[in-house]
């Protein structure tokens, strides 16, 4: 099996893997609490994307690849992890900010994802020896994307029951 094969067949068995643990087991846990202990949790996750600077690690990657491809994933994850450390503050002090603060750190961070995973595909980057950047990429990266789309959904709910 080639590696393209592979990792979209881990990106298909991850999501739905994920979604399942997110309905039976999260979703009925937030489902109503209070905005800012809701999306906590989710914002929270985020503050570990500094692990996509390991994209700027020479070693990472050989010699040959596009480096502005590696650095803009490492700066744009490095820049989702410090606003999700913000708003997790934020939001764990109810600072009367948070929620503006996590529409900044959302559309950042998501922005961030929707660029870098065609590029992955594009540059073909699994056919690389990527040794943790693969694990983190189908296992990580798919939580974040998917956290990402419930902070929309529950901000966008607070919007409309205003």
């Amino acid at each position: 099996m080639d590696n393209f094969t592979i990792i979209n067949l881990q990106a298909i068995i991850g999501t739905i893997s994920i979604i399942l643990a997110f309905n039976w087991w999260i979703k009925p846990r937030v489902a109503n609490l209070p905005i800012h202990d809701a999306l906590l949790p989710f914002v929270f996750l985020n503050t570990f994307r500094y692990l996509g600077l390991s994209f700027m690690a020479k070693e990472q990657f050989y010699s040959g690849f596009p480096s502005t491809f590696l650095n803009t994933v490492g700066i744009w994850d490095m820049s989702t992890a410090i606003l999700a450390i913000i708003a997790a503050i934020a939001l764990k002090n109810k600072w009367k900010f948070a929620i503006p603060l996590v529409w900044v750190f959302n559309i950042v961070g998501f922005s961030d994802l929707i660029t870098a995973f065609p590029q992955f595909f594009g540059l073909e980057l699994y056919a690389h020896d990527l040794g943790f950047i693969w694990l983190m990429f189908i296992t990580y990266g798919l939580m974040t994307f998917l956290s990402h789309i419930y902070i929309f959904s529950r901000l966008i709910k607070k919007i409309r029951n205003k």
